[in-house]
């Protein structure tokens, strides 16, 4: 638990560290022609869309990003989900899925079932950007309102800059949020690692039973449900082994997958992303993880519909 907890906070610690790096090169300013139009799109101000750009690249360097730009003043209270809502698309199709997730469906699933589940995920995290552009665009556009200038370059002719000074610029104005961050992630992972180690995890894990019979799996499907829990690597072991003894059949075995995602979500924001929305907002963190956990778990529900009905 102790070497894990580690390598966690290396990787939260790294991602902030990337933002504020990456902030100081001025990279963000090649993206200048895209950020205008969707800024008259979604309603969002300039710094919104570059924080949802840069959560494609790293997410928790996305989240700090959109976090600095919110305490300075540059993206309002209400603006904040929305964008985190958006930004769910990028991290799925750059840092979770090809990087991680797709390479282990492939393998471990095969290129059927694998393929339309890695499909599956990006539809669930699309309805979710969406729906959150549709609601900016009703609820928050403001066209009178002045677009508040970011911290980078405003020509995308301007050189990017990386060198020494930059790398350390970037650290430095990382520790104020990794103050903030490391303390309460670690925390949380503590608190896991010791419901884990207790059983409290399995129990959680067999309250899924009862949803199992509701969408109408097999109860050995439960196994893979607990499986997330571990990892969701192991999840698609089960899932596979279960589709060659025949006990599951393609659209069993996709609901069980997309049952399996939620679990991986709920996991992530027990372990992550709570303690991340805290440290970097505050109490308002506390709503930003109640409505972007729910908007989650809502499109994942739309998902699963979806599978049960045509499958």
């Amino acid at each position: 638990m102790l070497s894990y907890a580690v390598r966690a906070v290396l990787l939260v610690t790294l991602g902030i560290v990337i933002a504020n790096i990456l902030a100081e090169t001025g990279i963000f300013s090649r993206f200048s022609s895209l950020t205008g139009p969707f800024c008259r799109l979604s309603g969002l101000p300039e710094a919104s869309i570059l924080s949802i750009i840069a959560m494609g690249v790293n997410a928790t360097a996305g989240k700090s990003m959109l976090a600095n730009y919110y305490h300075e003043g540059k993206v309002r209270e209400q603006e904040v989900i929305p964008t985190l809502i958006m930004g769910a698309f990028p991290v799925v199709l750059g840092e979770s899925l090809f990087r991680v997730h797709l390479p282990a469906a492939l393998v471990l699933l095969g290129p059927v079932v694998g393929g339309i589940y890695t499909g599956l995920n990006l539809f669930s995290s699309g309805i979710q950007g969406f729906f959150a552009l549709l609601y900016s665009r009703r609820f928050l556009a403001d066209h009178g309102r002045p677009q508040v200038q970011v911290s980078v370059p405003a020509s995308p002719d301007t050189p990017i800059a990386l060198n020494r000074e930059v790398v350390i610029s970037g650290c430095r104005k990382a520790v104020p949020t990794l103050r903030r961050v490391v303390p309460v992630t670690l925390a949380a992972l503590i608190v896991f690692g010791l419901l884990s180690e207790t059983g409290v995890m399995k129990i959680v894990g067999a309250a899924f039973d009862p949803v199992l019979q509701i969408v109408g799996l097999p109860g050995e499907s439960a196994a893979a449900l607990v499986a997330q829990f571990v990892h969701f690597s192991a999840g698609y072991a089960i899932v596979a082994s279960l589709i060659e003894t025949g006990i599951l059949t393609t659209g069993t075995a996709l609901a069980t997958l997309v049952l399996g995602s939620m679990v991986v979500i709920t996991m992530i924001y027990i372990k992550y992303s709570v303690p991340l929305y805290l440290s970097l907002f505050g109490r308002f963190g506390v709503r930003v993880s109640l409505v972007t956990y729910a908007a989650s778990m809502a499109a994942k529900v739309a998902t699963l519909l979806l599978v049960m009905v045509v499958m």
